[in-house]
C-alpha cells in the first residue's frame, strides 16, 4: 500500500525494587499513526516526558498483536502446502523420466499418446476431406461458367430473336400505314422466308391455265446454301406437276410431270438474282436463263404432256401432296419477286429484258400483283423490289 504509516513508541516500565531502570525489563510497544495525525511535535514531548503515554489503550494494541499472528501462521501454512505441492511434482517428475510403463502416470500418458496419434491420423483424413472439397469447388466453378456461357448464348439468341420480331412489327406498321393509305406497296413488294421450316410458305391466289408451253421467270435472292424450292406445282394427281428446286448439295432442277432435268445454274447467295426457265411439250425442249443469258438448254423432258389446270401453286416450299407434305430441307431460306409466268416460251430478247427490269405483259397468266399472293407461317410481304427505285438504293 502506498498509505504512509508513522508509529508512536511507547516505553513501558516494569515496577523494580530500586529506583534505577534495568533495561531488560523495558518494552517497546509501536502503535500506528494515520499519516496525516502525525505531529513530529508529538515525539518532543514524548522523550520530554514519557508517563504522557503511559495510560494507552492496551485493549487495542493486543487486537492489533493477535491479528499480526494469524496472519503469520496463515502465511506458514500456505509455505508448507507449497512445498507438499512442490515434493509431489517432483516425484511424478521422476517417475515420468524412468517410462510411461511403470505406473498409472505412464498409463496415463500412453493413453494421451494414443489419443494424440488418433487426431494426427483424423487430421490426414481430414486433410483428404479437404482435398475432395478442393475438386467439388473446381467441377462446381466449372459447371457456373458453362451454365454463365449458355446464359449468353440465351440472351444473344434471344436478343437476335426480339430483333426478328421488331423488324416484323415495323413491317406491319407500315403494311398498315399503307392500307390506310389505300395501297400497300406502292414501290412492289417482295416475299421474305426468313428461316428453314416446313411450314412457311406463301400461295398464288390466280388459277393455273392449262399449258402446253410455258415460261416462269422470278428475282432470287438465297439466304443459305441451296435455294430450296421457289416454285412448286400441284394437281391432285401429280404434287410434282411444275416443280423448280435445289438442294443443299445438288443442282438446281426443274421438273415436269415428275420428269427432271438439271440446269446449269451458279445461284449464289446474298444477292438478288434473275432466273428465267421455259419448257414446251413439242421436243420437250427446255431452257435456262441466269441474269438475262442462257446458261443451258435440253430437250426429252416430258415431251407431248402438258401442264394440268386448277392446281396449286405454292412459293417456298415442295410439296408431296396437293397443297401439302412440305419438308424443312427443300424449304426456301430467302426472298422472293416478281414472280411471273407466260404461257408461250419468250425469246432471248425478251428475258434479257426482264433481267434489265422490263416489263413484258402480253401472255402472262400469273402477274405479280398485290393481292395475287398470301402468305402462311411467318412469311411476310416486305415492301420495296429489285427492279423498284427503293430497292435499288437499298441494295
Amino acid at each position: 500500500s502506498n498509505t504512509l504509516i508513522h508509529y508512536k513508541t511507547a516505553t513501558v516500565l516494569a515496577p523494580t525494587v530500586t529506583d534505577s531502570p534495568d533495561l531488560n525489563s523495558i518494552r517497546l510497544i509501536c502503535t500506528p499513526i494515520p499519516a496525516g495525525e502525525c505531529n513530529p511535535k508529538n515525539f518532543q514531548q514524548q522523550a520530554d516526558d514519557p508517563s504522557l503515554y503511559a495510560g494507552e489503550d492496551w485493549g487495542y494494541l493486543r487486537t492489533s498483536a493477535e491479528e499480526l499472528r494469524q496472519t503469520v501462521l496463515q502465511q506458514k501454512d500456505q509455505i508448507l502446502t507449497d512445498q507438499r505441492t512442490i515434493r509431489d511434482l517432483t516425484g511424478k517428475l521422476s517417475e515420468c523420466e524412468k517410462g510411461p510403463s511403470a505406473t498409472s502416470d505412464g498409463v496415463h500418458l500412453l493413453t494421451l499418446k494414443d489419443r494424440i496419434e488418433k487426431l494426427e491420423v483424423g487430421r490426414v483424413a481430414g486433410s483428404d476431406s479437404s482435398w475432395r472439397m478442393d475438386d467439388l469447388e473446381v467441377e462446381l466453378e466449372k459447371k457456373v461458367q458453362l451454365l454463365e456461357k449458355e446464359r449468353k448464348a440465351l440472351r444473344l439468341e434471344t436478343e437476335k430473336h426480339n430483333q426478328e420480331i421488331e423488324r416484323g412489327i415495323n413491317k406491319l406498321h407500315h403494311r398498315i400505314s399503307g392500307l390506310e393509305e389505300g395501297h400497300s406497296f406502292p414501290e412492289g413488294y417482295r416475299l421474305s422466308f426468313p428461316t428453314r421450316t416446313n411450314y412457311m410458305y406463301a400461295v398464288v391466289t390466280h388459277s393455273m391455265p392449262k399449258l402446253r408451253a410455258f415460261t416462269i421467270c422470278l428475282w432470287l435472292r438465297a439466304a443459305e446454301r441451296g435455294i430450296g424450292t421457289p416454285v412448286s406445282y400441284a394437281v391432285p394427281e401429280q404434287p410434282n406437276e411444275l416443280v423448280l428446286l435445289q438442294g443443299l448439295h445438288a443442282p438446281a432442277e426443274l421438273l415436269i410431270n415428275d420428269k427432271v432435268a438439271q440446269l446449269p445454274l451458279n445461284l449464289s447467295r446474298g444477292s438478288w438474282q434473275h432466273i428465267c426457265v421455259s419448257w414446251t411439250q413439242k421436243g420437250g425442249v427446255w431452257q435456262a436463263y441466269q441474269g438475262g443469258r442462257l446458261k443451258g438448254e435440253g430437250h426429252g423432258l416430258a415431251a407431248g404432256h402438258h401442264i394440268r389446270p386448277d392446281g396449286v401453286l405454292i412459293l417456298g416450299q415442295e410439296q408431296d401432296s396437293l397443297g401439302g407434305g412440305f419438308d424443312s430441307s427443300q424449304a426456301l431460306v430467302g426472298e422472293l419477286s416478281q414472280v411471273g409466268l407466260w404461257d408461250r416460251v419468250l425469246t432471248s430478247n425478251q428475258v434479257a429484258s426482264l433481267a434489265r427490269c422490263g416489263k413484258i405483259t402480253q401472255g402472262s397468266v400469273i402477274p405479280w400483283a398485290e393481292n395475287g399472293v398470301d402468305v402462311y407461317g411467318g412469311a411476310t410481304k416486305d415492301p420495296g423490289e429489285p427492279c423498284s427505285k427503293h430497292s435499288r438504293s437499298s441494295q
